[in-house]
């Protein structure tokens, strides 16, 4: 009996700690976008969403997550951006700027690119919010 209690809280205890809700690099070439299924190619571009219980949703541009977002609002844990400043790393949008601009060529087509450290010069940057309106509003 007492070995099946002690076997009981190592189960409890690796399920609560060991199961941890994180991101996960996005693998370009061979991920593909939960929104709009194509292949995430372009390392300057990309987006993840982690929910609260560890699913994670990839997608190729911003423009498939904000959609992605409305139809589907559940507890996130992390929303995660790619910066074009950044290539290929994983930032929260929240300490992202974004860019609309004809000189930006996102993969679907939304002109849309987000930065981190480098701005581009004479372009009105928005928050993570500011951008989910304008997206939603379009």
């Amino acid at each position: 009996m007492k070995g099946g209690i002690q076997k009981f809280w190592v189960i409890l205890f690796l399920i609560a700690f060991g199961c941890k809700v994180k991101p996960e690099p996005i693998v370009f070439k061979e991920d593909h976008c939960s929104y709009c299924k194509m292949s995430i190619a372009d390392p300057k571009f990309g987006a993840e969403l982690v929910t609260d219980k560890g699913k994670i949703y990839k997608f190729d541009a911003m423009e498939c997550l904000v959609p992605y977002m409305e139809e589907n609002p559940a507890p996130y844990a992390f929303i995660m951006g790619i910066a074009l400043d950044q290539p290929g790393e994983l930032i929260s949008v929240d300490r992202l700027h974004f860019v609309v601009s004809e000189q930006i060529n996102s993969p679907m087509g939304g002109n849309i690119g987000a930065f981190i450290a480098e701005f581009p010069a004479g372009e009105k940057l928005m928050s993570w919010d500011e951008l989910r309106v304008h997206l939603v509003t379009k």
